[in-house]
């Protein structure tokens, strides 16, 4: 890559290489908990850095970290399908053993209000542990999946919330694994099945049909903060102490 003297980037052909050299030089093997790890109470006004937004700037129609102190109060965005308008908040994921926390505090009143802790990738792959409410209006607590664009919602392991609003939820990856659970106050437990992770990775989303790219990876994956309102309506959900966690 040069750049030319007005400031653009040129490739020596025009188009991206396939394969480039690699670096002369290698990081040493090993390294130290990186700094970004910890936990977020949302007391600052801002987002911090290590926090990153879909496809849309944090701005105080979808998001806002002073309506409620010292949480962060997202409200519902449209669907994974929809290119615009997402209310997703998240971190790159930096290890292939981590954990993600959160505490959730939400409401739904339909099966269309969603509001939960996410892996995520891109809009056809990720996976998702959420508060919503079943059919019969019921607020329940369960895990959907999408792989290249295909949903799967494990309804059979769901949980009755019953009166409960207040939840932690999280997530662990352990390599190709990621699991999750919840805690109501009583001690974490799973739930759902084992998911996963490769499905979150830069090879997984490239997908080539007839020859043709039809998606490349190149994003990297993320954990964080996912609120789906698909009434249009933007009911909100807060959050509090979002904790990222390299593991050993």
């Amino acid at each position: 890559m040069t750049w030319t003297p007005d400031g653009w980037p040129r490739t020596q052909t025009g188009l991206p290489a396939t394969e480039v050299p690699a670096p002369a030089t290698l990081p040493p093997a090993g390294r130290d908990t990186p700094a970004e790890d910890g936990a977020d109470g949302f007391d600052a006004p801002v987002l911090g850095p290590h926090w990153s937004t879909l496809r849309r700037p944090a701005t105080p129609d979808w998001l806002s970290l002073t309506a409620r102190p010292s949480h962060l109060r997202l409200h519902g965005g449209r669907s994974p399908q929809s290119l615009v308008g997402p209310s997703l908040v998240a971190r790159r994921a930096t290890a292939p053993r981590l954990s993600f926390e959160a505490t959730v505090e939400y409401r739904p009143l339909t099966f269309q209000h969603l509001a939960g802790v996410t892996a995520y990738y891109n809009t056809r792959n990720w996976h998702y542990l959420h508060l919503t409410a079943d059919d019969d209006g019921r607020p329940v607590l369960r895990v959907a999946s999408c792989d290249r664009g295909v949903l799967s919602v494990d309804e059979a392991g769901q949980v009755p919330l019953g009166d409960l609003t207040r939840l932690r939820l999280g997530l662990e990856t352990d390599g190709a694994e990621l699991r999750f659970h919840h805690d109501a106050g009583a001690g974490r437990r799973p739930i759902g099945p084992v998911l996963d992770a490769t499905v979150l990775s830069d090879e997984h989303a490239e997908e080539i049909e007839d020859g043709r790219i039809r998606s490349l990876g190149f994003t990297g994956a993320f954990v964080g903060l996912w609120a789906w309102d698909l009434t249009g309506q933007g009911r909100y959900a807060d959050f509090d102490e979002a904790e990222y966690r390299t593991l050993p």
